[in-house]
């Protein structure tokens, strides 16, 4: 269905593409968080710059963001490629941004919502391996690394081995390889040993 994937792919990559970290930060008193930490607008960095409240808020909207554009698609068509092209188009849109001059996040949040939409089950599966690795390290990287290839993984067997479309192991190897792409420095840090542990800018309000 060409209508599903066109409208899949405009709607994931413009929803996708709403900066809601750096929106909050500059409603919140003209905060670019850009200037501070990684340089990124989601969550880990909202974090870093406006505390745990407002980080979990930018948490849950990028997340929404991935699954709203293939919630829509759901609605109207019956095209698991169309799912898949809507869940992808959210985490480009969420890395490339329209709105922000194409800077924007890593698109673990996104892909996890997109996940939640496709197969919530990858979820579980993230969830279950990244919290775990987070508590025990407070590196946010290699937990979501972790979680993005639990749930990767998670997600291509149940579209191998149970009623799941087959698509959606596709969209399985795609949001891999973009949230793993969108931490590629992170992975050289974690190599070298020199990645940062999950910590709050100083002056940044709870």
């Amino acid at each position: 269905m060409i209508e599903a994937w066109v409208v899949g792919l405009a709607v994931g990559y413009l929803l996708g593409s709403i900066p809601t970290g750096l929106w909050l930060g500059r409603w919140r008193g003209g905060v670019d968080i850009r200037a501070s930490g990684s340089g990124r607008t989601g969550a880990t960095n909202t974090f870093r710059s406006l505390g745990v409240r407002w980080s979990v808020f930018v948490l849950l909207l990028d997340g929404l963001k991935g699954a709203v554009p293939i919630l829509i698609v759901m609605a109207v068509w019956d095209s698991p490629t169309g799912d898949v092209l809507a869940g992808l188009a959210a985490i480009v849109g969420h890395q490339f941004p329209l709105y922000a001059g194409f800077q924007g996040g890593r698109g673990a949040a996104t892909a996890m919502g997109a996940s939640l939409a496709i197969v919530p089950m990858g979820v579980v599966f993230a969830l279950a391996t990244a919290l775990p690795v987070l508590a025990a390290s407070r590196v946010m990287s290699l937990s979501v690394l972790l979680g993005a290839t639990a749930a990767g993984l998670a997600i291509a067997l149940l579209a191998w081995f149970s009623d799941t479309p087959n698509a959606y192991a596709g969209f399985a190897a795609g949001a891999w390889a973009l949230v793993v792409w969108g931490h590629r420095d992170n992975i050289e840090r974690i190599l070298n040993g020199t990645e940062r542990v999950l910590t709050r800018t100083r002056g940044a309000s709870s």
